[in-house]
């Protein structure tokens, strides 16, 4: 009897950014929503507010922070909203800009090839550019984008 172990696999969520894909477990996400409006925010790298279950949502996208485009709210533009992985109380979710649906997929380890084709320059805000068969995508370092909105709310509060 053989006693070999299988890989362990993460159910993912994979979205669509305006230029390119996005990865994310799927058991940090809370909800995919369609957005008709956003309250309107004065602070940086945060696109808007999103009125989700009661509470305020900070919306950014990744792409803008990346200063790989700018980040518009379209009417009608599709947000997930995601735990957060740090213990901040104030922010205990973030809303991702995306376009359209979802696709679910499990990632075993070996399924994820580093991809440095279109790694002109590094964001922050990225932990790994990946591709998954032939679809390029991001990891987000979702660390770093809660440190940022932490940074943002804590200065604009004070």
């Amino acid at each position: 009897m053989s006693t070999m172990k299988s890989k362990p696999l993460i159910k993912s969520a994979v979205l669509r950014l305006q230029m390119s894909n996005l990865i994310v477990p799927m058991n940090l996400l809370a909800e995919l929503v369609t957005v008709e409006q956003l309250k309107e925010s004065k602070q940086p790298g945060i696109l808007g507010w999103l009125d989700w279950l009661g509470r305020s949502v900070p919306v950014v996208s990744l792409e803008s922070l990346c200063m790989l485009g700018e980040g518009v709210v379209e009417s009608n533009s599709n947000c997930v909203i995601l735990h957060t992985v740090s213990d901040v109380e104030e922010l205990p979710f973030i809303a991702l800009q995306v376009q359209g649906g979802l696709q679910t997929i499990e990632i075993a380890e070996d399924t994820l090839r580093d991809d440095f084709s279109a790694n002109v320059r590094r964001c922050p805000y990225v932990a790994r550019q990946v591709r998954i068969s032939q679809l390029a995508c991001l990891i987000p370092d979702l660390p770093a984008i809660e440190a940022s909105m932490v940074e943002v709310l804590m200065a604009n509060s004070a």
